[in-house]
């Protein structure tokens, strides 16, 4: 049997996963190896089970964002909590115990709620309209917070003192008790009714109460012909890979989480992993010379994390040919390159539109964004006011010189400034794209996974297994070569054709079936290792 353990953890604690209000939950991308694996698995219907290690109140609302709200896991804080459920029990906020006074104010975001014209509390609730949380006030300062599990109970209350600042956690079972609580110190003082099912009164940090609940998961359910897949992160490594093993165990190193150069696992974390899965030939590559340099010897296997959610686009169904540049890996003075080389096919091309994205979590990339667009105002000499006055009086027009203007509002307006606010708005905007270009020197992953699943040809300055020159896109060294790469697929059919047709054998080469395969062979590697070990 397979357990994944993933590190779905974007907080600063290393014990906890953060969810943020519901307009901000996916302001990130989400999707990764583990994501991909626990799909691809459940696809084959083959044995697993997930297990979650962080504070995760939240936790449906993830699954079901990522596809993956049936899967089977076992959580660290159900077990410590003594909160295992499977039903959902709506909570609704407004039947709890309020002063008789109170008056609920919905904003655009949340509800507030007025005592005696003065803030007393704030509701808060979660991606899919369950309660997440609820702020109470005194003096103008946050006194307590309650948190709220997506099954439908109270699991945890954050205390502050007068000073605002953080006091205590207290974490409840389904009975309203508290189990243990949490110290400034870090500290974690178990409730001495509960002692039994603790091994210590108190626990120097959570980690350490982590690390018991998982190594007596791991004695009592894991075997020796088990496999347990690790999610590669730092703190995820010294946390598991110092505990008990049991099984063999495989290390996934994903390019977003993981930076190999500063972060790669010393050498007795490395004498647990039997094998050691990545994402790119880059990352393989890396990695053996990280091994090589330590005297560490670990086979090392290069599997794609595929999301198999994605779908072929819609592009051919639109007159629009919509290019999709990614700013975010690219240097700015290249980008003013190959905002030139396409804006000359744009004059060339009514038809063609330019979409300029950056993912929004990047400030750097989100000020390239604002930097070309006020290049190419400045350019054509308008301001976005300007352009939207000239463009309301588009039917009054009539001498050659206006017209023209209307042309230069007319080319901007076929821009777009797009901000990548999570994968599934990723995927909307690719379904009518015709084209994507990434000339940064570490070509974004996600971006070509989903433009092969898309059938969308790319444009690329470096090689890489997912995009294949002249098959499913173009490897170009140069951005003044961009305008030639551009009518290549945009002048005519034939090759973007063939495009289309190479990306849909890309689709069954990464599918569940084939990608379950190369699991299995990790699990020869893992077996060939054994022997050697012994």
């Amino acid at each position: 049997m397979f357990y994944f353990i993933p590190t779905w953890n974007q907080n600063h604690t290393d014990w906890e996963q953060e969810f943020l209000e519901w307009y901000y939950t996916t302001r990130k991308m989400e999707f990764d190896d583990t994501v991909n694996q626990l799909t691809m698995f459940s696809q084959a219907k083959e044995k697993n089970k997930t297990i979650i290690l962080e504070y995760a109140p939240m936790l449906r609302d993830f699954l079901q964002r990522q596809d993956l709200y049936d899967i089977d896991y076992y959580s660290i804080f159900d077990d410590a909590q003594d909160t295992r459920v499977e039903n959902v029990r709506p909570i609704d906020p407004f039947e709890f115990d309020w002063p008789k006074n109170a008056q609920f104010i919905y904003m655009l975001f949340n509800v507030l709620v007025e005592v005696n014209g003065k803030s007393y509390a704030q509701i808060i609730s979660g991606n899919l309209g369950q309660l997440q949380r609820i702020n109470f006030f005194e003096e103008g300062r946050t006194s307590k917070t309650y948190i709220f599990d997506d099954r439908g109970f109270l699991s945890s209350i954050i205390n502050f003192n007068d000073n605002g600042q953080f006091k205590e956690q207290i974490f409840f079972n389904l009975a309203g008790e508290w189990r243990f609580k949490l110290l400034p110190s870090e500290e974690v003082i178990i409730n001495s009714t509960f002692q039994d099912d603790f091994k210590q009164k108190k626990y120097t940090a959570m980690r350490d109460l982590i690390e018991e609940k998982y190594n007596e998961f791991v004695i009592e359910n894991i075997g020796k012909d088990d496999v347990v897949v690790i999610a590669s992160e730092k703190r995820h490594n010294q946390r598991i890979l110092h505990a008990k093993k049991t099984g063999k165990v495989i290390l996934s190193i994903f390019s977003q989480r993981l930076n190999i150069e500063q972060c790669f696992p010393n050498e007795e974390e490395l004498a647990k992993v039997d094998v050691i899965v990545v994402d790119t030939q880059q990352n393989e590559k890396l990695v053996q010379e990280k091994l090589e340099t330590m005297g560490v010897s670990i086979p090392v296997l290069q599997i794609p994390p595929f999301d198999s959610r994605l779908r072929l686009g819609q592009s051919q169904r639109i007159k629009e040919l919509k290019i999709f540049v990614l700013v975010d890996n690219t240097p700015l003075d290249e980008l003013e390159i190959i905002v030139d080389e396409i804006s000359q096919a744009m004059y060339e091309n009514e038809k063609i539109n330019l979409i300029l994205g950056a993912y929004s979590a990047n400030r750097e990339a989100n000020g390239k964004l604002d930097k070309l667009k006020k290049k190419i105002l400045d350019k054509i000499d308008f301001t976005e006011e300007e352009i939207e006055i000239i463009e309301t009086a588009e039917n009054q027009v009539e001498s050659e010189t206006n017209k023209e203007l209307v042309k230069q509002a007319k080319f901007f307006k076929r821009i777009t400034f797009y901000k990548i606010e999570s994968e599934s708005e990723l995927i909307k905007e690719l379904n009518f794209v015709r084209l994507i270009v990434d000339m940064g020197k570490d070509t974004d992953l996600y971006l070509q996974i989903a433009g092969i699943s898309a059938g969308i040809p790319q444009i690329n300055s470096t090689p890489s297994p997912y995009v294949e020159n002249h098959k499913n896109g173009l490897i170009i060294s140069d951005p003044l070569e961009l305008k030639e790469a551009i009518d290549y697929y945009l002048v005519g059919l034939k090759n973007w054709n063939q495009a289309l047709v190479y990306a849909a054998g890309k689709i069954v080469q990464y599918s569940s079936d084939n990608l379950i395969r190369l699991w299995s062979e990790s699990l020869e590697l893992v077996a060939k290792k054994g022997e050697n070990d012994e």
